[in-house]
């Protein structure tokens, strides 16, 4: 049985204007009252995704987040912390080095700030967050060495990614899981993190199994979760590697697609 439904955001749930729409907002709501649970499932850090939360009313106590592709699962209403994978300095600065040496942009992650490293040169990752966490420019060398971090990501041109990862050192592909969440952005992971695994401990709190879950989604970073899932339901929009994946498809994220798909399955 279905009991959770996972949903990444830009370009799944989200529309182009980075909005969740009357359709898919009354759909979610309607089903979250009903007793499934509605899990946000992102790359972004919590704080980015506060006013998803709150238009969708998840904030029961057993509502949570998976933040970081994975790498953060955390409650809604406590902010208690279930898991955590994290990065620290001294992994951050393989990225730092070769981001120097072949010349691509990085931001870091952080608790609750986002560190764009100046000597890579400014990104367009800041404007992309529109506001929605703190930012702040600075040299590796000041990066706290104190602090961990939930990943690192290289915002820049398509073209520009696309090389930047074609051309990754193996020790980096070691000790990271690299991936894209748009065509213009790659993220740098902790190696064993990805949204099914943290979408796997969530359940497992539940006393469930990823057989309970039904996941959608449109890009490589989604790629886990849908493999994973009871049921894997890819939109419209996605990339080729994600419908072969899925095992079912429904329109674009501009055509309500995730409503579409949540009311023929649960006939409402």
């Amino acid at each position: 049985m279905i009991t959770t439904i996972a949903l990444d955001l830009d370009n799944t749930l989200l529309n182009s204007n980075r909005e969740i729409s009357a359709e898919n907002e009354k759909v979610l709501k309607q089903l979250h009252e009903a007793g499934k649970r509605v899990v946000l499932c992102t790359g972004r850090p919590l704080g980015a995704v506060q006013h998803l939360i709150k238009q969708l009313e998840l904030t029961k106590p057993e509502d949570f987040t998976i933040t970081f592709n994975g790498g953060l699962v955390q409650n809604n209403v406590t902010q208690e912390i279930l898991n955590q994978t994290t990065l620290n300095k001294a992994e951050v600065e393989m990225l730092y080095q070769d981001a120097k040496l072949r010349n691509y942009p990085l931001d870091v992650l952080g608790p609750d700030k986002v560190y764009s490293l100046i000597e890579c040169g400014k990104s367009d990752y800041e404007s992309f967050m529109s506001g929605m966490i703190p930012f702040e420019d600075v040299d590796f060398a000041d990066l706290p060495a104190d602090q961990t971090f939930g990943k690192v990501v290289s915002s820049a041109p398509a073209e520009k990614v696309s090389q930047t990862r074609a051309g990754l050192p193996q020790n980096i592909k070691d000790n990271f899981h690299v991936v894209p969440s748009r065509r213009e952005l790659l993220e740098f992971l902790p190696a064993s993190v990805n949204k099914a695994r943290g979408l796997g401990q969530l359940l497992t709190y539940f006393g469930e199994t990823l057989d309970n879950l039904l996941a959608f989604g449109d890009e490589e970073n989604d790629l886990e979760m849908l493999q994973a899932a009871g049921i894997g339901v890819s939109m419209g929009n996605a990339v080729p590697l994600i419908k072969e994946a899925a095992n079912a498809e429904t329109l674009d994220n501009n055509a309500d697609g995730v409503a579409v798909y949540l009311k023929r399955y649960f006939e409402l």
